[in-house]
């Protein structure tokens, strides 16, 4: 149904956040990680895994990256020393700021082709699959306050 206009869409996002993320050395799934960890200033790499949309490798090596920029520190989990505990640092905070404003400016852009109905009726039906999609997988709702 919209998987047509899902992709083409998702295509010019992604190029809107390379163009705009590329002199900080980030792209948009990774400036992602980025806010996921800015929002808390400290996650365990495992619940980082399971928030995001993509495979645990690609987790991996986003904060891999992330940890090379110098934008979060990566330390050995204390209650458990298979896993890791990620901080962010003040370049960090900076650079997830960049990626906050990037985040608003293409909502901006997408939100001008539209109505206030329109964007009213589409973060309803967004809302509305996401439910669906999650009930469907059994899984519970990520982000509920923010919907």
């Amino acid at each position: 149904m919209l998987h047509k206009y899902d992709h083409l869409i998702s295509k010019y996002r992604c190029r809107f956040f390379d163009e705009r993320l590329a002199s900080i050395g980030l792209s948009g799934p990774i400036g992602r990680y980025l806010i996921d960890i800015d929002l808390p200033k400290t996650i365990k790499m495992n619940v980082l895994i399971e928030k995001s949309p993509f495979h645990k490798s690609h987790a991996t090596r986003a904060i891999c990256h992330l940890s090379n920029l110098g934008y979060i520190i990566k330390t050995i989990d204390p209650s458990d020393a298979r896993g890791y505990v990620l901080s962010i640092t003040k370049q960090g905070e900076i650079a997830a700021k960049a990626v906050y404003e990037t985040l608003k400016a293409w909502d901006k852009l997408e939100e001008s082709a539209l109505t206030e109905e329109e964007i009213t009726a589409m973060k309803a039906i967004a809302k509305k699959i996401y439910r669906k999609i999650a009930a469907y997988y059994g899984e519970e709702l990520l982000y509920e306050e923010n919907l």
